[in-house]
C-alpha cells in the first residue's frame, strides 16, 4: 500500500467561519508520523466493526410532504427523502474492489459516500419516511476490500449547527464539503489547509433545486440561502476537457476563475459556480510538491469538494463518474497516479447512476 507521508448527485446562508486553530495542526501531525504507515493502513483495511451511529441534535419541526419524496419543514428547509438500496450499495462496493485489484498495491483507493441533509435535519417524528443513509453507507464500507472508507458522516455530524447544507438545494454548502475533505486528508496522510487560508465569497438570495422538487413551495422560495464558497489561495493551474479528455472543455479560461465560474448571469443553477457544473473534466497542477497525484471520480457533490484539495495533492484529475469514458486502471497507469478517490452522494452510490462504472473499471 502506497499511502506514504510526504511534504506537503443526484439531481438536482451567510456563514461566519472562524478557523479552528486545531485544524491547522491535524494534517501536520499525521504527516510527521513515521513514513512507514503500512501497519496503520492494514489496520484500517482489515478491521470491520459495527460502529455506533453519531448522535445529532433532535429536530421537532413540522413538515409538509410533496409527492411522497420531499419534506418541506416550517423553516423553509426542503429535504429529499432517501430510499436506500443495499443491493446497489453492495454492487458499488464490489466495483470499487475490482478497481483496487486492478490498480494494485501501489495505488490507494478511497471511498467517500456523502450523506445528504436528510440525515441531519429530518425531524424525529418523520424518521419512518426516509431510509437510513448511515446504515447504507456502513453496509457499503463493510463490503470494501482493500478500499479505504472515509467517514464523512461522522465528520459532518460534528457541525450540524453550521451551514453545511443548503436549505433550498439538494447539495451541500462548500463548508460541508470542506469538513469532508479534511477527513479525507487525514485518511490519505496529506496536508490540508485551514479554512482561514481561503478567500471567502458569497452570493445572496440563492434558491436551488429543491424549490422545483418541492413543487415551488413558497416556504422554500421565500427562505433563500446565501451560497458561500471558498477560493484556495495557493498556486494552481487548470486545464478543461470534455469527459473523453480529447476535446477542449465546455468552459474556457475566460469563463473560469480557477475552479469557479466568473459569472452566473446566464446560469440557472448557481451551484454551477463550482466547476461550471458536471460537464468538464479537469486537470489541476498545484504547488503542493509532495508527489501525490489524485484521480477524483465524482458526481455533482464532488464539485464543491474539489477546490478543497489544491493544497493536498500536486496533481489532480477530476472526472464525473457517470460520464467518464476511459478505462480507469489504464488511465491511472498512464498518468502515474498515486491515489483514486470516489466522492459521490448516497443516492448515487446506492442507485442506478453508477451503471457507467462497470464499463470503465
Amino acid at each position: 500500500m502506497l499511502l506514504t507521508a510526504c511534504n506537503a448527485e443526484s439531481s438536482g446562508e451567510s456563514i461566519a467561519v472562524s478557523a479552528d486553530s486545531s485544524n491547522e495542526n491535524i494534517s501536520d501531525s499525521r504527516v510527521s508520523e513515521s513514513t512507514d504507515v503500512s501497519e496503520s493502513v492494514s489496520d484500517i483495511e482489515s478491521t470491520s466493526t459495527v460502529r455506533e451511529k453519531p448522535t445529532v441534535p433532535g429536530n421537532v419541526q413540522e413538515g409538509e410532504l410533496y409527492e411522497g419524496s420531499v419534506l418541506v419543514l416550517n423553516d423553509g428547509r426542503a429535504l429529499k427523502l432517501y430510499g436506500g438500496g443495499y443491493e446497489e450499495g453492495r454492487n458499488y462496493a464490489e466495483n470499487l474492489n475490482r478497481l483496487k485489484k486492478r490498480v494494485g498495491d501501489n495505488v490507494n483507493v478511497f471511498s467517500l459516500v456523502v450523506p445528504t441533509a436528510v440525515s441531519f435535519y429530518l425531524p424525529d417524528k418523520y424518521a419512518g419516511y426516509s431510509g437510513s443513509e448511515w446504515d447504507n453507507i456502513e453496509y457499503i464500507n463493510e463490503h470494501l476490500d482493500g478500499v479505504i472508507p472515509v467517514d464523512a458522516y461522522t465528520a459532518l455530524s460534528r457541525h450540524v449547527g453550521e451551514e453545511i447544507y443548503f436549505r433550498t438545494d439538494i447539495h451541500w454548502q462548500q463548508l460541508g464539503a470542506y469538513y469532508a475533505a479534511e477527513e479525507f486528508a487525514k485518511e490519505a496522510l496529506v496536508p490540508f489547509a485551514p479554512i482561514s487560508d481561503y478567500e471567502t465569497a458569497a452570493i445572496a438570495d440563492y434558491v436551488g433545486s429543491m424549490y422545483g422538487m418541492s413543487g415551488e413551495n413558497p416556504l422554500v422560495g421565500d427562505n433563500p440561502d446565501v451560497l458561500t464558497y471558498y477560493k484556495p489561495r495557493n498556486k494552481y493551474s487548470v486545464e478543461h476537457y470534455m469527459q473523453d479528455l480529447e476535446n477542449e472543455g465546455y468552459y474556457s479560461d475566460a469563463d473560469m476563475d480557477g475552479l469557479f465560474l466568473k459569472s452566473l448571469d446566464d446560469i440557472k443553477y448557481w451551484y454551477w459556480v463550482f466547476l461550471g457544473g458536471d460537464f468538464d473534466a479537469y486537470h489541476i497542477k498545484t504547488d503542493a510538491g509532495n508527489g501525490r497525484k489524485l484521480l477524483l471520480l465524482k458526481d455533482s457533490f464532488g464539485n464543491a469538494f474539489l477546490p478543497c484539495l489544491t493544497n493536498s495533492f500536486e496533481e489532480i484529475w477530476a472526472v464525473d463518474m457517470r460520464g467518464f469514458q476511459m478505462s480507469i486502471p489504464q488511465f491511472v497507469k498512464d498518468k502515474g497516479l498515486t491515489d483514486v478517490l470516489f466522492c459521490v452522494n448516497s443516492f448515487t452510490a446506492t442507485g442506478y447512476e453508477q451503471d457507467n462504472l462497470i464499463n470503465i473499471i
